[in-house]
Formats: structure tokens, C-alpha cells, sequence
């Protein structure tokens, strides 16, 4: 796309030479084709400097997925596929599981009884922050220092190089379990441990980290606990095998397909609302029937004559 609007850029300077030249360099015209040429360069350069985000997908696989959107405290029940911004969550239930795509570099299962925040989606600096559960991936093999991609836990900082991997986090044990899988590395720095706080180790290929505020001692070892997790990164690598007809939505579109997933549940919420209301009317009226029905029964008692 930079490429595209460079090469317009120079196509227009060449256009607008010949007038530049024949108009005299002091004419009013030349001053206006020089001032437009000049903001179009400025404009183009400003756009370049502008972080490229992903395109960044929540596909709903089964069972129940909700999203909290970027400034909100209320989370939303969706199906489907949703766009995600930065600071968007996701959590899902015990028998939920999503998938989430970073254009047709990256799939990752997000894991039942799992809550992550996609904290930033910019291809220089994306950050996911795993609150609890677990999450697997495949991301293709980053070749230059553009593509950037951390996976952060309570206990610990993973930075990612093109990989294979999978990262878990215990709320109950304040553990943090990572593993790389058939390539890639994965450098990790434990966080706010007594032992090994601050300390970088680095996984290669099938090799795992378990550490945790009970661990004392721990290092990088081969795969044991985290191969239970081979059989989802076999699915991402089918995902983004399937990639190749990939095709980026606009902002435009991706704002109007996130609105009407989301409203959705903001209309299922109102209609549930409402119905709730009806029934506690109708309740209450009913209530009210009775109680007059049993009010004219108390009267009609009372004026009956007494028996001996």
C-alpha cells in the first residue's frame, strides 16, 4: 500500500514538472501546485508513521463466548465472528472455546474457563494478557523486527518470535506454564518470584517452562505437561493453512460487523427485560385479582347472619 501511494507521489511530480517549469517558478499557479505537491508528501509520510494494526477476528466455536468491549464493564454474550479492538476481553465459559486470527499470520484457540485481553493489536507491538486459562498458537514465522508479539501473564512476559506455542495461567496456583512446540522460541521473563524474577529463558522447539510462587527452582525442560495441548496447535496450523483467499475488511466494515454483533446482545438483553417486566405485571395483577376476590369473600361473610 506505501509502495502504491509512493509511486502516485512521484507520478504526480512528474506530471506537474512540465507545468512547473512552463508557468515560471514565481507564477501564483506554480505556488499552488507546489503547496498541493507538498501536502500530499507530508499526508503520505504521516500515514506511513501511523501504526498498522491487525485485523484482528473472534470466531465463536462452541458453547458460550463473551466479549467486553474496550471501555466497558459489561460483558456481552456473541456468536459468530467478531472484529476486536485493543482492550477488548474475552472469557469463556466452561464449555466455550474461540479462535482468534490476526489477518493470515497468526490463529490461536482460546481454551475453556479462559479470560485474555487483547491489550494492543499494533503489528509492531501486539500484546495479549492471559488473566487465567490457556491459549495455543501458530503465528508464521516473523522475518523482520516489524512484526512483534508478547503474551503476558500475572507472573510472567513471553515475547514471541514466528512459533508454535502455548501458554497457560493458574489462578488458583498463580502459575504460569509455557511451551514451544515442532519450531520457533519463545523468551521468558518471570515477573514478582522470589527466585528467577527478571531472569530471561529461552525455549526452542518441544520444550517447556512451569513456574510458580511454589517453585524455587525451575528451567526450561522437555515437553511433558504442555504436549496435552499438540492436538489444538495441529488445528491452527489447518487455519492458516486454510488462509490464503484471506481478505482485510475495511475499518469501516469492521466497525459495522463489531456494532451488530454486539447490539444484538444489547437487544436480546432489552427483550429479556421486557418480558421480565411483563411477567412481574402480569404477577402482580394477578396478585391484585386475588387479593380483591378474597376481600369480597370477608364481606359477604361478614353480613351473613350468624348461626346458634
Amino acid at each position: 500500500m506505501f509502495i502504491l501511494r509512493t509511486a502516485a507521489l512521484l507520478l504526480l511530480s512528474v506530471l506537474f514538472s512540465p507545468a512547473l517549469m512552463a508557468q515560471g517558478e514565481e507564477g501564483a499557479d506554480s505556488q499552488d501546485y507546489r503547496k498541493m505537491l507538498q501536502e500530499m508528501m507530508n499526508a503520505n509520510s504521516y500515514n506511513q508513521n501511523q501504526a498498522e494494526n491487525w485485523d484482528a477476528r473472534l470466531k465463536v466455536v462452541s458453547g458460550s463466548v463473551m466479549v467486553k468491549p474496550s471501555g466497558s464493564e459489561e460483558w456481552s454474550k456473541v456468536t459468530g465472528e467478531v472484529p476486536l479492538e485493543a482492550d477488548d476481553a474475552v472469557k469463556t465459559s466452561a464449555d466455550g472455546v474461540a479462535e482468534l486470527y490476526l489477518d493470515d499470520k497468526g490463529a490461536v484457540a482460546v481454551g475453556r474457563n479462559t479470560e485474555l485481553e487483547v491489550s494492543n493489536i499494533e503489528q509492531s507491538d501486539a500484546v495479549f494478557t492471559l488473566a487465567r486459562g490457556s491459549i495455543v498458537a501458530k503465528l508464521k514465522k516473523f522475518m523482520n523486527e516489524k512484526f512483534k508479539f508478547q503474551v503476558r501473564t500475572p507472573s510472567a512476559v513471553c515475547a514471541v518470535r514466528g512459533t508454535e506455542f502455548a501458554v497457560e495461567y493458574s489462578q488458583l496456583g498463580k502459575e504460569t506454564a509455557v511451551a514451544v512446540f515442532d519450531e520457533g522460541r519463545v523468551a521468558v521473563t518471570p515477573q514478582g518470584l522470589e527466585e528467577g524474577a527478571d531472569q530471561e529463558y529461552t525455549l526452542e522447539k518441544n520444550m517447556e517452562l512451569v513456574f510458580g510462587p511454589d517453585k524455587k527452582r525451575f528451567r526450561p525442560v522437555q515437553l511433558a505437561r504442555m504436549s496435552r495441548h499438540r492436538g489444538a496447535v495441529a488445528q491452527m496450523r489447518g487455519r492458516l493453512a486454510a488462509f490464503k483467499g484471506w481478505k482485510p475488511r475495511s475499518q469501516a466494515r469492521r466497525a459495522a460487523l463489531r456494532d451488530q454483533a454486539l447490539k444484538r446482545r444489547i437487544i436480546r438483553k432489552q427483550l429479556k427485560e421486557k418480558k421480565a417486566v411483563k411477567g412481574k405485571t402480569r404477577r402482580s395483577a394477578k396478585a391484585r385479582a386475588a387479593a380483591r376476590r378474597a376481600a369480597r369473600k370477608a364481606a359477604e361473610a361478614e353480613q351473613e347472619p350468624g348461626q346458634e
